[in-house]
């Protein structure tokens, strides 16, 4: 198979053609002849499926609370639900039975994929905790009065399936063209042939079940010594062991509060974090305009700024996820609350915010990302989304429903149905327990149905979903100030909206290459976030009831990290705000929402003017994605990430073609279920378990200390 090559004329299409052919490798021999009598939607499914649903999101909703919270993933699912479905295939009675005209039976045959997909779609839907979970803890225990448990659960509701209600206008936009490839979901396509493949019903891909095997095994037992006995292997900082006094070494050596500047690393979940995803599902040029926009920021920006004492900026550490008080320390927010709103009086005896330079620069490239994000979808996208929306349009004037790969979509009035009622459900909830004023509500939903496309369309094509959440906590700071609540309830509906709604597109163009009913994929994902939501609810009410202390050091372990550092950023940017945090010289911060329309075009006319150079390959909105996560993010994981990148999809992918294809999603499908597995054993085993030795130092000591100190 080669690489496809570009026309003169289709030179803007560069990373959507390597994109494509990494789902060629894959794609077409999990899909083969599709069986239209294949079981799909079964009692099995809704059995497994809603039982992995609440098992998922129960645990994860306990140990959210937890001082050390573990998340069991969709991979745990997707290896536990095979042999599952095998035993209820096996003892179920195959009797039928004849209920208003249908007829259907308990066990309709072997298990299939199809159901072994569903499962993975209904569970996956709480392989995270819903985001209104934080604004319930937060009002229940430091903002506004309680909310009932009626109104969590409207709330919870809401904001998970109003984005669901996007997915059929943006099913003919992201999920039917074929260049809107989702390469994350490539790992699962290969992860459900090589499970599938036990079953024998494919005998030539035996040789990549054992390979699959042998690296989950190796992968399991690795993450013991990395993730438990010699941590060092977690970032390996050569700039600090070379200069174990200098701070300025360390501030550019160290991954955790530096730079990142020679920190390697020998832990997978550092090189495929949560932050970036597998590296060798990633398309090479989207890797490489992602790890530029780091250096520009990282390794350009801050260092210059800071060692230039820009603003002071050397007083305080060079990276950081901290806010400072004007004597360097860290800013205690609650010394300037009074019941939950900011006191004037104690805010100017206090002082104002101080943002260390980093922080500074990464809310500017986030302000210039969003703009760049539209002008750059409107310049290489605008002619293809106007010829859809013009078909679309047609088709539903003359009352035409297309099917797609022969099955039929998803009705209209599904979508429809689903926004009107979760539309008013929302806003009643909201005026209710005054969680947004309703025009609020109004604008945090327009915002998200206006910019999820735009995110969308770069995400279905490099792996990377640009993030709403700064853009949703500065409108509402400005609109609402002094509203924490307000702030918070904003952000979940303009960002988790959108995010839900990509979600589903991305379970849906999954089921796209399994060959699974549009229809089924909709009715696992709503069934799925319904149980998951109100499951997770029910532990979160629970605790709070029956923990005495919960979420302060008397309640230990239940500390609730988690919703504390939710609550002091809705904090910052509902009581602060933006008025406060971006004031003075740092307004000028905001030219750069103007700066981002403009830097796409320079961009799009080299492309057309040198349609084979190298800036065929260059996307901005890719490049200032990572800037939103890095307050956060360990610096040395994009280091990683893109060396990982390099190695195989572009060194390996070229050099050893056929190994690549064979191979490669199956290695990535099986590192990241051997790490999820052993994770979760870990814990369990080895929490209580301490070792103390060279390899479980901090190596970098001084990196967090200010240049100037």
């Amino acid at each position: 198979m080669d690489l496809p090559k570009l026309a003169a004329g289709d030179a803007q299409q560069a990373s959507e053609a390597e994109t494509q052919f990494m789902v060629d490798s894959v794609v077409p021999a999990a899909g083969g002849d599709d069986d239209a009598n294949m079981p799909s939607l079964t009692v099995r499914v809704w059995v497994l499926g809603l039982g992995f649903t609440c098992a998922l999101a129960f645990s994860n909703a306990y140990y959210w609370f937890r001082d050390n919270p573990v998340a069991l993933g969709i991979p745990v699912v997707q290896l536990l639900s095979l042999p599952a479905g095998w035993l209820l295939a096996r003892v179920l009675p195959a009797r039928e039975f004849a209920v208003l005209g249908r007829t259907w039976t308990l066990n309709p045959g072997p298990f299939s994929v199809k159901e072994h997909v569903l499962i993975s779609v209904f569970a996956n839907a709480s392989t995270s905790t819903v985001y209104a979970l934080e604004i319930v803890v937060v009002r229940r225990l430091w903002l506004g009065a309680p909310l009932a448990f009626g109104a969590a659960v409207l709330l919870s509701l809401t904001s998970q399936l109003i984005g669901y209600s996007f997915s059929g206008v943006l099913q003919r936009f992201l999920v039917e063209p074929q260049a809107m490839a989702w390469p994350s979901t490539l790992v699962d396509v290969s992860l459900f042939r090589t499970l599938q493949a036990m079953a024998g019903s494919r005998p030539e891909m035996r040789q990549q079940q054992r390979f699959f095997w042998a690296v989950l095994a190796a992968s399991f037992a690795w993450y013991f010594v990395p993730g438990w006995a010699f941590p060092t292997l977690t970032m390996v900082p050569l700039l600090c062991f070379a200069a174990p006094r200098s701070v300025v070494a360390q501030q550019l050596g160290d991954g955790y509060r530096g730079l990142g500047m020679l920190a390697l690393t020998l832990d997978w979940s550092t090189i495929s974090s949560s932050y970036t995803g597998s590296p060798l599902a990633t398309p090479w040029s989207a890797a490489c305009n992602l790890f530029g926009g780091f250096v520009v920021l990282m390794w350009v920006i801050t260092p210059i700024a800071y060692y230039a004492d820009a603003g002071g900026a050397r007083s305080l550490p060079i990276y950081s996820s901290d806010l400072f008080a004007g004597n360097g320390s860290v800013y205690d927010v609650q010394a300037v609350l009074r019941d939950g709103r900011l006191d004037e009086e104690a805010y100017a005896r206090y002082g104002p915010v101080r943002l260390p330079v980093q922080f500074l620069a990464m809310y500017g490239l986030c302000f210039a990302g969003i703009t760049c994000l539209v002008s750059h979808v409107a310049l290489n996208h605008g002619g293809d989304l106007w010829r859809t929306a013009r078909t679309a349009l047609r088709e539903a004037r003359t009352g035409r429903r297309r099917d797609v790969d022969g099955y039929a979509v998803v009705p209209w009035w599904w979508h429809g149905g689903l926004f009107v009622a979760t539309m008013a459900a929302g806003l009643g909830a909201c005026q209710a327990y005054d969680l947004l004023p309703w025009y609020g509500f109004l604008l945090a939903v327009a915002m998200a149905a206006a910019l999820t496309l735009p995110v969308g369309l770069v995400e279905a094509v490099s792996n990377f979903q640009y993030g709403l959440g700064v853009v949703t906590e500065l409108v509402a700071g400005y609109a609402w100030p002094g509203q924490a609540t307000y702030n918070g309830s904003f952000k979940m509906f303009g960002y988790i909206t959108a995010r839900q709604a990509l979600q589903l597109t991305r379970d849906q163009k999954l089921g796209r290459y399994m060959r699974v009913a549009p229809r089924h994929v909709f009715a696992a994902q709503v069934a799925g976030t319904v149980a998951a939501a109100l499951v997770q609810l029910g532990v979160a009410y629970w605790l709070l009831d029956g923990v005495a202390g919960i979420c302060t050091a008397a309640g230990a372990p239940f500390t609730c990290r988690k919703a504390h550092l939710f609550y002091a950023t809705t904090a910052i940017w509902g009581v602060l705000g933006p008025q406060r945090m971006f004031g003075g010289g740092h307004a000028a911060l905001y030219w750069l929402f103007a700066a981002g329309l403009v830097l796409p075009v320079p961009v799009w006319l080299l492309r057309r003017r040198f349609p084979r150079s190298a800036w065929r390959h260059v996307s901005l909105p890719v490049a200032l994605t990572l800037t939103g996560y890095l307050p956060n993010m360990p610096t040395h994981n994009a280091v990683m990430f893109t060396l990982c990148c390099f190695a195989f999809n572009y060194v390996l992918l070229r050099r050893r073609r056929a190994w690549w294809c064979r191979y490669n999603f199956v290695l990535t499908a099986a590192l990241d279920a051997g790490l999820a597995v052993s994770g979760i054993v870990g814990f369990f085993a080895l929490q209580h378990v301490r070792v103390s030795w060279w390899g479980t130092r901090d190596h970098c000591p001084l990196s967090g200390e200010p240049a100037s100190g």
